[in-house]
């Protein structure tokens, strides 16, 4: 019995189906004495069922194997004993038995009845009685299947047709458990005849096995024939490789290395066979043989000087040589190609033995195709690999071991450039291997917000869709999805001096929270503060007419002597300044000493002049011969005493300028007017309130 149903029905009390079948020979068979026609197999059997059995329909189908003499039925049951039951046939003749030998006879017609009985829980079951005349239930016997020949694609088979009716083929490769049944039913013809039939559309150089089967008229068929097994034959390869390259410069020696990739046969398909690659270059505009080289993997590394090469790649097998795959490359004019984007694995597992890979396209140049590579981590000499065109994206990898880690690539080809390689681990029931930790901030402005993370193998087998970062603040969300070619990213058009939390996501499962602010902004406050000090300086000003134009109106301006320079010396006059007022005397300016009795010095009032030469003109060319005794201590006496008068002040002090140039101190001298006017070109005027005019007069009598 199933150890699951027994479980089960044990823990749950759940009803099992079982399937039985019971083969039973004629020597098997015993007579019982009570019935004549009743064969069996234990004699207890030749007693009728007891009141307490349960007689059921337990679909029971039987045939007749007439090469052996013996009948086989089988039948299903719903069964709830936790114990294999004992099972029996009981056969019932329609004429009288006289050996139960003969009882497997083609013309006999017998009822058959099934009994199973349960020990533990004393209880048998007895089907309903199944009448068969075994002519009409012969299964034909088993046919014996033969190759005669294979080519690349196709196997012929024969074998004897043993009974009337039809046959069924089927085949597989070796290797795999799934078998392949050809459409076409071969009739059987008569018994003896031997049939033949050629199978194709299969792989070359490929192990397969095959076997047959025939039923007759009953409509039962016979047992599958042995397996026989044929390897089909070579067959030159087809098309053409599909070769991408490679331009490395060599700093050291100014040579180039020129790595060659090509995809033919994909060995984890059944069928390929590609026995090596001859490769074959040379220098454009040499006379010179080409180079060849046999490989056996499906790269080669080339290092070649600086010029234009022709570059030739077929595959070969024991059939002969494929079609030429041809380059022309330019070692120095080779261009660096991007690889491919935000690559992952997603698992389809337990649904789909299968994983898919998704990738993004680069932006720049145009891809013509990707090629998608997986081998085991552990044998990297197992590369499978397939061909997605370029305007897909993503390629469904299957029947891949469930148990195993895989490392799988795609490299982008453009034209016939390979792009760089980028490569993921992952697993049929985890998907990709890599998780996304460390996430930290990098950055924070006003308005952006940078975070960085790095990449790692996944350190529990746990299953994850795809990896995000999450920024929030309650409603407000901004959200990026994390690839594995990716390790930083900044969230922009964000809130000036605010707080955010920034989350780490797998698969909407939260691993990581941390909190961050942006900078204040101070836009916002200036532009704010601007308007307010504009309209505070308006009303400022505002106010400053308002109050200029009231206190004009209402108070008028009165004349102050504060305000007057002459008012606030008559108010306040100087304390060295004496207060005693003084009259003008003419006598002071009487000069008694300089000609005796014949000059006079006097002093009126300054009258307008036009100009200098005016005052040039009024005086008398007499004036200029008049001749003085002059005493420096005299003269500066009486110039003191003048200016103590204050009214002229100015006059004397340009005296006092011109007096020592004149004089030297307590000596007497003549002066000549005449000669000091020549000597000065200039005359005695002195030009303030008053002025000295010389004039020659009568003496004056004392």
């Amino acid at each position: 019995m199933d150890s699951w149903c027994l479980a089960t029905w044990m823990v749950l009390n759940f009803l099992c189906v079982f399937a039985y079948e019971v083969t039973v020979r004629n020597t098997d068979l015993k007579p019982c004495e009570k019935d004549k026609q009743m064969c069996v197999i234990d004699p207890r059997d030749c007693d009728p069922w007891p009141p307490s059995a349960i007689q059921e329909s337990l679909n029971m189908f039987c045939y007749y194997q007439i090469d052996q003499y013996s009948v086989t039925c089988n039948w299903s049951e719903t069964f709830r004993s936790p114990t294999e039951p004992e099972l029996s046939l009981i056969f019932r003749s329609v004429r009288i038995v006289y050996s139960c030998l003969g009882v497997f006879s083609p013309l006999s017609t017998l009822s058959i009845t099934a009994k199973m009985k349960n020990s533990v829980m004393d209880t048998e079951i007895w089907s309903q009685p199944l009448t068969i005349r075994l002519h009409y239930a012969v299964k034909p016997s088993q046919p014996v299947l033969t190759v005669r020949g294979s080519t690349a694609n196709s196997i012929n088979v024969t074998w004897d047709s043993t009974s009337e009716g039809d046959c069924r083929l089927r085949y597989r490769a070796n290797g795999t458990q799934v078998w392949t049944e050809v459409a076409d039913t071969v009739p059987a013809g008569e018994e003896g005849q031997i049939l033949t039939y050629n199978i194709k559309g299969l792989l070359p150089f490929t192990v397969y096995g095959a076997a047959v089967a025939c039923r007759g008229d009953s409509n039962i068929s016979s047992d599958w024939s042995s397996e026989v097994t044929v390897r089909t034959a070579d067959m030159i390869p087809s098309r053409p490789v599909e070769v991408c390259y490679t331009v490395e410069k060599v700093e050291s020696s100014g040579s180039f290395q020129l790595r060659l990739r090509w995809q033919d046969s994909n060995p984890c398909s059944p069928g390929s066979r590609v026995l090596a690659y001859q490769v074959t270059y040379k220098p454009e505009g040499k006379k010179q043989p080409p180079e060849i080289r046999n490989v056996t993997a499906v790269t080669e590394l080339l290092e070649v000087e600086p010029g234009n090469y022709s570059i030739t790649v077929r595959a070969f097998n024991t059939a002969g040589y494929g079609p030429v795959a041809q380059l022309y490359i330019d070692t120095q004019r080779v261009n660096s190609l991007p690889p491919v984007r935000n690559l992952w694995v997603y698992s389809h597992f337990p649904a789909k033995n299968a994983v898919q890979v998704h990738w993004q396209n680069p932006s720049g140049p145009l891809v013509s195709h990707s090629y998608v590579q997986w081998h085991p981590e552990a044998r990297p000499s197992i590369d499978c690999w397939i061909t997605v065109e370029s305007w897909n994206s993503s390629a469904l990898i299957e029947d891949i071991d469930p148990y195993t880690p895989y490392l799988i690539s795609v490299i982008p080809v453009y034209g016939q450039q390979c792009g760089p390689s980028w490569s993921l681990p992952a697993s049929l029931q985890h998907g990709a291997l890599m998780e996304a930790v460390q996430m930290k901030l990098v950055g924070v402005t006003k308005k952006t917000v940078t975070v960085g993370w790095v990449w790692q193998r996944r350190s529990k087998p746990i299953r994850v869709g795809g990896y995000r970062v999450m920024l929030r603040r309650g409603s407000e969300m901004h959200t990026t999805s994390l690839w594995p070619d990716q390790w930083q990213h900044t969230f922009s058009q964000l809130t000036p001096s605010t707080e955010y939390s920034l989350v780490l996501l797998a698969d909407n499962v939260s691993k990581h929270t941390t909190s961050v602010q942006t900078s204040f902004d101070e836009v916002p406050v200036v532009a704010a503060a601007t308007p307010l000090l504009l309209l505070a300086v308006v009303v400022f000003i505002f106010f400053l007419l308002f109050r200029t134009a009231c206190k004009s109106y209402f108070f008028p301006t009165i004349s102050s002597p504060w305000s007057s320079k002459m008012g606030h010396w008559l108010i306040n006059p100087p304390r060295q300044k004496t207060l005693d007022m003084k009259v003008l005397d003419i006598e002071d300016y009487r000069v008694m000493d300089v000609l005796g009795d014949k000059g006079l010095i006097l002093v009126v009032p300054r009258q307008e002049r036009s100009s200098k030469k005016d005052l040039r003109e009024d005086a008398s060319p007499l004036m200029h011969t008049i001749k003085l005794d002059v005493c420096v201590s005299e003269f500066a006496t009486k110039r003191e005493n003048s200016a103590n008068d204050g009214f002229l002040r100015r006059g004397g002090e340009e005296e006092e300028e011109n007096a020592p140039n004149q004089f030297s101190e307590g000596l007497c001298q003549e002066w000549d007017f005449s000669e000091g006017m020549t000597n000065h070109n200039s005359h005695m005027t002195c030009e303030t309130e008053y002025i000295f005019v010389e004039q020659i007069s009568p003496p004056l009598k004392q």
